[in-house]
């Protein structure tokens, strides 16, 4: 039975197939299995048969050689499920099943390789059947500008090559990326859709990929690069190609085809054929997942959007009708949906409540605790009788609903309209700053941040708002506002609240969004900007 090894190199999935005896491993590139680990000697380890049982011998090495933890000192038996320790290197064993796509041939044998590049320079050529390629052409270009999904067009594209090439099985396999494994993406046996994973040796599999060269048997039971392939012997194959799905760019994959009749025997017409419907293929592929892309971008551009739309609405308008007072409020997210907050409710009992605040992280995530902050808080706003209840109610509901990750800061205040008494809570948010004839005093934090604990001791702070002073309220997006390694911090953040608060609350905020803008120089901004201003007349 042959053998599989899988490990994880460089952050990629390596595997092999244990199908000739002996198989050296260690990190020279002569090596069948090669180890790039600075653990592992040039010739570290060799693989072996022992009538039918897989041994594996340390050929003495620097850091020796482990079956299941145990160090070696002789040949030692391998099979499924065993893990191999060849240096610090992890391999693990398993039997080799039918999605095995690659095993290990070095040599290319006889017959036929094309180098793609050169061959499509040539629009036509001693070999390519002329006439048939331009019907095959104009039949192929209407199939190009149809827009369908990745694996709609696939199926579509291999049974066009069915109709062009005369074979048994025809196999699409495609890999995400370079260096990605290959994946079957389509396969078709004399018609009908095939669903059982063809095997390939690794030889012809690197000669393709790497070289982006065209291959050919036209005796694949003798051909070195299919033997122990038990796939070929079982369908008695006698000719088969390989060509890269080659987009003019990169190789995307591999498209296959073999024949089990003797009368079909492929050549340089043939091949040149299926590399030239192969390029097609991988262009339109390409084209296809660029349309994926783009309407993948265009979707999410569309649920942003709508999510922006939905997040505006939530927010509400600045009040007007609070004789004496002044309010207003303002956001600038950084991204479509943001995690800053603020509100403004009217109790019935008369006091008017403000919250500021900005939950943890960017985004969606972000946009939608915000939105379940919001809509927690307004159902406790008159269920509670101050700010200190509020913030331990809402903390044991966020609590509940979010993981550990998630928190939000918050200032909320509790204002007494006639005669400027201020009952509030900061959270874990930015200190608030009172401005009047010039001078700045802060409202610190008085506890931690909403959701981080089940609870916490938080404390409620008191002042008056005098006639003529502004209350200042904003997320960390203004002191923490960035150029460069440098931060706009506080106190630039009251200098400029000292040097333009004014009853104009709406030339206040811009000429504090304006001083952190300036300060960034045009860079990107990094975080939601929210301002919340209270003037008493």
């Amino acid at each position: 039975m042959n053998l599989r090894l899988t490990t994880t190199q460089l952050g990629e999935t390596r595997t092999w197939t244990l199908d000739l005896s002996p198989t050296r491993a260690g990190r020279s590139s002569s090596n069948g299995i090669q180890l790039l680990d600075g653990t592992v000697s040039k010739e570290h380890a060799e693989f072996l048969l022992d009538g039918a049982r897989w041994m594996i011998r340390d050929l003495g090495s620097r850091n020796g050689t482990k079956v299941n933890g145990a160090e070696i000192t002789g040949p030692a038996p391998i099979q499924p499920g065993d893990t191999l320790e060849i240096g610090h290197v992890i391999l693990r064993v398993s039997g080799e099943t039918t999605s095995a796509i690659l095993s290990d041939h070095r040599g290319l044998g006889s017959s036929l390789k094309l180098k793609v590049v050169d061959l499509l320079q040539q629009s036509t050529g001693p070999g390519l059947e002329t006439g048939r390629m331009v019907h095959l052409l104009a039949e192929a270009g209407q199939l190009l500008v149809l827009p369908r999904p990745l694996p709609e067009t696939c199926e579509t594209l291999l049974g066009f090559v069915e109709r062009a090439i005369t074979a048994n099985r025809l196999v699409m396999l495609l890999r995400e990326r370079p260096g990605a494994e290959l994946v079957q993406i389509a396969a078709r046996a004399r018609g009908a859709s095939l669903r059982e994973p063809l095997a390939l040796s690794q030889s012809i599999v690197r000669t393709v990929l790497e070289e982006n060269t065209a291959v050919i048997t036209a005796d694949a039971m003798n051909d070195p690069r299919f033997l122990g392939q038990q796939s070929i012997i079982a369908q008695a194959i006698h000719s088969a190609m390989a060509v890269p799905l080659w987009d003019n760019a990169s190789v995307l994959g591999i498209l296959y085809v073999d024949s089990t009749s003797p009368a079909v025997i492929y050549a340089q017409p043939q091949l040149e054929l299926l590399t030239l419907l192969g390029n097609m293929a991988a262009v339109k592929i390409t084209n296809a997942r660029l349309l994926e892309a783009e309407q993948l971008r265009q979707r999410l551009a569309q649920e942003l959007a709508t999510a922006t739309r939905i997040q505006q609405s939530l927010l509400p308008g600045r009040p007007n009708d609070v004789s004496g007072w002044r309010f207003l409020a303002r956001i600038e997210t950084c991204h479509e949906v943001g995690g800053d907050l603020y509100d403004f409710h009217r109790r019935e009992d008369g006091a008017f409540v403000f919250m500021v605040g900005d939950v943890s992280g960017k985004g969606m995530g972000a946009a939608l605790l915000m939105s379940s902050v919001l809509s927690s808080s307004r159902v406790l706003y008159d269920a509670c009788d101050g700010p200190l209840q509020f913030v331990r109610k809402l903390n044991a509901v966020t609590f509940r609903s979010t993981d550990a990750r998630s928190f939000v800061t918050i200032f909320v205040g509790w204002l007494d309209p006639t005669n400027g008494r201020l009952r509030y809570v900061n959270a874990g948010h930015p200190e608030a700053c009172l401005v009047h004839e010039g001078k700045v005093r802060g409202l610190g934090a008085t506890g931690i941040p909403v959701g981080m604990l089940p609870d916490f001791p938080w404390t409620e702070g008191e002042t008056t708002l005098e006639p003529g002073e502004l209350l200042a309220v904003f997320s960390d997006g203004i002191p923490e506002a960035q150029r460069g390694a440098e931060f706009f911090e506080m106190d630039r953040v009251r200098e400029t609240l000292r040097a333009s608060a004014s009853p104009d609350i709406d030339s206040t905020a811009d000429r504090l969004i304006s001083a952190i803008d300036e300060f960034a120089a045009g860079e990107h901004r990094a975080d939601d900007v929210t301002v919340l201003l209270v003037h008493r007349d």
